[in-house]
């Protein structure tokens, strides 16, 4: 949680002082990530992603135009996002029961009953995903359009600080919440306004001024308010509530917040908890936060002063190279985060996961690639972590560990090769391409010719998901993957996009789990397609649907003209957990591939901030909605009630929701001939598919 209440309480001392945004021009402005994005999208405000799954349709609009913005106000910006959370003082964090259940649970009842603006409002207050899930696919949009952007180890505020007081000055100012001024810093940008070209600031030593405090009692002050590391002191909660004025006032009776909360030991509320402890342990984290220096190298702020428990305080430390490939955006935070905390959790998707299909598909089939993805790591990073306990815990079994990696754990056998920065981020390879030569890839010496790091490091990823062995020969699956790549490319003058390909090999373990089929699963909710007298034709719809659920819908155009379909998205929930795992298999390989080659990965300084000419190998977190299954379905059940002319009938409403309908339609014709190509040779649902494929190629050659 932010400061609790400074916003307030600055407001009400009229601390804020707004400034046209010229001031700002020719400046190299630092912004802390997840403070901006959560800005946008509470302004976006739309509730589709939690309908349709995926991220907003109008957030890489918004983006670009806030880049224009910038650009257009000679104003360079930076992008720092958070990396790693500081590790709990109370140890494992849990699945507990989510909020947003019962939101999206009630927004589906208004929905299924027509009212789909009340709808479109229950969902926007259940955001389908956690923020540091979207940051992937923000970093891309960056990225495309050339801004510069980090990941810091932890916190941005820390990150921010160090940048804007270093005496390079790779940044002038810093765009962020109130809660940077905690690190020392004299002024931050709290808001621009685009529409008045002006942007608001709070100058620290004004704050300071009014209050009459001292830069460390603001800080005491700050910790004894609440914030991310710390709860409020208990004694400054009563029944009228909380003040931040009140810990401005306990700190000037007491002149310090640890002489306050000693004086006030024998408070009720405070003997029973150990709050002395908790205030300390903040104060360290923002005194002697974790953070990239500009010479690559890792360490606290203030080091001369720094104690020598940092790992208890801030967490465990890693190799640098796992803190440079994620400042580079080449990895994520989850897989860290697993092994820092010892816990992977699993919330519930925006469909709110209520089948025995999608527990059985997180408990059986990711675990299992997790497992094997945590026994690698664990075996490369260092004595500690190889003794490390770590287990998956979901939403809909709290209380249930399934362990992942502990004591008793076999190091897993395979080994990765060692990789330098430029392999890890700059490869141009294909997972087509490396099925298609997996055996000469397992046969190559290390340094021939025929050794390709990056290659590798992809066909691991595809070992880990079963589809080859260690020798490079395929297994059943991978033949089945193999057989759909190929038949994807025959359908394509040029090579499909990564996320077609990946798309396929989604589709792939699905079909292998038995759940690309055109049964029901045990929840159902789609009431239209019993409107369908053949059941046969249930089943073909609910087949190529679901195939082009896997397939992105492209750019929107406009309002969505075919409303939602929650079967769907239950589908495409299931699809994403697997598209999430195989991100986290490359994030392992990049991982474990740049740490045995870590000497390769020490940046010089310009590097750390020209992030954009970076750009991240092997597979993308595809955060697409189900937009294209959605599309797909309404063009087929129209076919199965009216005939041929289905096409013409939707043309306008679909022409006017995306900006390519046609074209996201037949790349899910593409995807669904790879999918006929895999069934024929794994063997599941194979005559269903087939049949569903001839069935539809009618309606679909409308749009061909």
């Amino acid at each position: 949680m932010p400061i609790r209440n400074i916003d307030v309480y600055v407001r009400e001392l009229k601390l804020t002082q707004e400034t046209r945004v010229g001031a700002l021009a020719e400046t190299r402005l630092g912004i802390e990530g997840h403070n901006w994005l959560r800005q946008l999208l509470f302004n976006m405000r739309d509730g589709e992603p939690a309908a349709m799954g995926g991220v907003s349709p109008a957030l890489e609009s918004e983006i670009v135009k806030e880049l224009e913005f910038f650009q257009s106000n000679n104003i360079t910006p930076v992008f720092v996002f958070s990396g790693l959370p500081v590790a709990r003082k109370d140890g494992r964090s849990t699945a507990k029961d989510d909020y947003r259940l019962g939101y999206r649970q009630s927004a589906w009842e208004q929905y299924r009953h027509g009212h789909t603006e009340q709808a479109l409002r229950g969902w926007s207050t259940s955001s389908p995903q956690a923020l540091v899930d979207t940051i992937p696919f923000v970093m891309q949009v960056l990225q495309a359009h050339g801004a510069e952007f980090m990941r810091a180890p932890y916190s941005a505020w820390a990150q921010l600080a160090y940048l804007y007081k270093h005496d390079s000055q790779p940044i002038h100012a810093i765009y962020s919440s109130l809660d940077v001024l905690m690190f020392d810093v004299d002024r931050v940008v709290t808001a621009i306004g685009h529409a008045r070209s002006t942007f608001s600031w709070v100058q620290r030593d004004y704050l300071l001024g009014r209050c009459r405090i001292t830069a460390e009692q603001f800080l005491d002050i700050c910790i004894l308010a609440g914030c991310d590391w710390c709860p409020t002191f208990p004694a400054l909660l009563d029944d009228v509530g909380f003040s931040f004025k009140s810990a401005v006032d306990m700190t000037h009776q007491y002149h310090s917040g640890l002489n306050a909360i000693q004086m006030l030991t024998d408070h009720p509320s405070v003997r029973a908890t150990n709050y002395s402890d908790s205030f300390l342990r903040a104060y360290c984290i923002v005194r002697y936060h974790i953070v990239l220096h500009l010479d690559g190298s890792v360490g606290p702020l203030n080091p001369e002063f720094a104690p020598n428990d940092l790992h208890d305080i801030i967490g465990y430390r890693l190799p640098v190279a796992a803190y440079h490939l994620l400042a580079r955006g080449a990895i994520h935070p989850p897989i860290l985060n697993m092994l820092v905390n010892g816990t992977w959790l699993e919330f519930s998707p925006p469909d709110n996961g209520e089948s025995r299909e999608y527990h059985r598909l997180i408990t059986q089939w990711e675990g299992g690639v997790y497992t094997q993805q945590c026994r690698l790591l664990c075996k490369h990073l260092g004595s500690f972590f190889a003794q490390r306990k770590v287990v998956l815990q979901t939403w809909f079994e709290p209380r249930t560990e399934v362990v992942l990696h502990d004591t008793k754990s076999v190091s897993q056998g395979v080994s990765l090769p060692a990789v330098g920065a430029a392999a890890v981020l700059n490869s141009d390879i294909s997972v087509s391409s490396v099925m298609e030569n997996s055996r000469i890839l397992a046969a190559a010496p290390e340094g021939s010719s025929d050794s390709n790091p990056a290659a590798e490091l992809l066909a691991w990823v595809l070992q880990s998901l079963g589809f080859i062995v260690s020798s490079g020969e395929h297994t059943k699956l991978g033949s089945a993957l193999n057989a759909g790549l190929q038949a994807l490319q025959s359908q394509s003058q040029e090579r499909p996009t990564e996320l077609l390909q990946w798309a396929v090999v989604a589709a792939a373990v699905l079909i292998d789990q038995g759940l690309l089929t055109g049964e029901k699963w045990s929840v159902s909710y789609d009431d239209e397609l019993s409107l369908i007298t053949d059941a046969q034709q249930q089943k073909f719809i609910r087949i190529v649907a679901r195939i082009a659920t896997l397939t992105p819908p492209g750019a929107r155009r406009g309002s969505w003209k075919f409303g939602y379909n929650r079967d769907l998205l239950a589908f495409s929930s299931a699809a994403r957990l697997v598209q999430k795992a195989v991100g986290s298999s490359a994030d392992t390989a990049r991982l474990v591939g740049a740490i045995t080659g870590s000497a390769a990965l020490a940046p010089e300084s310009t590097q750390l901030l020209q992030l954009q000419e970076l750009r991240r190998a092997m597979p993308l977190e595809c955060t697409t909605s189900n937009a294209t299954g959605v599309l797909a379905y309404v063009l087929l059940v129209d076919y199965a009630r009216n005939g041929a002319g289905c096409w013409a009938r939707i043309q306008t409403a679909a022409e006017e929701s995306l900006v390519d309908a046609r074209q996201a339609l037949r790349d899910a014709w593409g995807v669904a001939g790879a999918v006929r190509a895999i069934a024929k040779v794994h063997g599941n649902a194979d005559k269903d598919i087939a049949n569903a494929y001839s069935w539809a190629q009618t309606a679909f050659s409308e749009v061909l």
